[in-house]
């Protein structure tokens, strides 16, 4: 699709979720909710002072249709509303009352939609459990009640608890329990909306590679803050114990395949790189195209090199890739290139994409 087609279709959204924003599934306004949407607007409105705020139709229509997806998975009664404020820096942050901010860095960051739409499950889940106000209480060692009474009074007081929240939201600067609890709350909103939950372990492991690049320094305030190979772990714990597929070439666009034809050969590649030819006819593509389909389902980046090996059995010669077997030699068309070459490129493919991704932990 041309470009400005992708630009025209990101008008034609940002026009529909302009008039129709994210509803929530989960009923009226409490007069509790009500106060938390008032005091989340007036912390946008200090968000807003420090960040130019931008009205980037494409970047606004991408993040709605995530939300719309989400929203479904949400208890309170808020309409969730997600905006763009310009910063390099990859990072999002909740408000009380169900207001989101993505900079632009995390939107240029994420490698694909199911990465921003981990982000944002995380965020939606510190609002559902009221973290923001929980974590800003611990920090001025004051009941909820008293928070509030606080936030709803004027001068000094008030202006300081202001402050403690749009810290706590700005820095993601949460206790290690509600880290946790955000993080896993993530991972079933994911898998309940059809996202695949690896995105949210992806996410985590391109962070840390971006940490080590550019160092932070804790403020020092939060030290209970959990880092980001501890989440990696839990999340990945949490995903083997629910049973559910960790595949993180689908969020990192990583060990595509495709059919191409040039100069009278058709040409098996994966992320754009040959790894096994053919003939250019009709038998020939019926064959490639049943074998893209096999290594869609078993060529995975959590695989070892030396999963995939040729070998025999009581049929013949073959490709297993992982506990699949890709292609047969006696299956194969006339003039196409051999299983050891096809195998030898496949695992060259395999360690590109696992070096392009260099902080994954596989063998979790």
């Amino acid at each position: 699709m041309g470009k400005k087609v992708f630009t025209f279709l990101g008008l034609f959204l940002f026009l529909i979720f302009s008039f129709s924003p994210a509803q929530s599934y989960a009923g009226a306004l409490s007069k509790e909710d009500e106060k938390e949407i008032a005091l989340g607007k007036r912390v946008c409105g200090e968000v807003e002072k420090r960040w130019e705020r931008i009205a980037d139709p494409i970047r606004i229509a991408r993040l709605e249709v995530l939300l719309q997806r989400l929203v479904p998975e949400t208890k309170r009664p808020f309409d969730y509303e997600v905006r763009v404020i310009s910063d390099d820096q990859p990072n999002a942050f909740s408000l009380p009352g169900g207001f989101m901010y993505f900079t632009t860095g995390m939107i240029d960051f994420a490698k694909s939609d199911s990465e921003l739409a981990a982000v944002m499950a995380h965020e939606m889940v510190h609002t559902e459990k009221k973290h923001i106000m929980i974590q800003s209480a611990r920090n001025e060692r004051l009941s909820l009640l008293a928070l509030a009474v606080a936030v709803a009074s004027k001068g000094e007081a008030a202006a300081v608890i202001m402050a403690n929240i749009a810290q706590v939201a700005i820095l993601n600067a949460y206790s290690r329990d509600l880290e946790k609890e955000a993080d896993l709350g993530a991972l079933k909103m994911l898998n309940a909306t059809g996202f695949p939950v690896a995105a949210a372990v992806t996410v985590m492991e391109r962070l840390s590679e971006e940490r080590l690049k550019h160092p932070y320094v804790d403020p020092g305030v939060f030290m209970d803050h959990p880092d980001l190979p501890e989440r990696i772990d839990y999340m990945a714990r949490m995903i083997g114990d629910a049973g559910w597929p960790l595949r993180r070439k689908e969020p990192l666009h990583l060990l595509r395949t495709a059919i191409e034809a040039k100069e009278n050969r058709l040409l098996l590649a994966v992320d754009g790189k040959p790894v096994w030819s053919g003939p250019q006819d009709a038998q020939s593509r019926l064959f490639l195209e049943e074998t893209v389909r096999r290594l869609d389902r078993f060529l995975q980046m959590e695989l070892l090199p030396s999963d995939i090996t040729t070998g025999r059995d009581e049929r013949g010669p073959l490709l297993r890739v992982g506990p699949g077997v890709i292609a047969r030699e006696k299956d194969l068309p006339k003039g196409m290139s051999s299983l050891e070459d096809f195998s030898e490129n496949l695992r060259k493919a395999l360690l590109d994409a696992q070096r392009a991704h260099p902080m994954g932990r596989y063998l979790l």
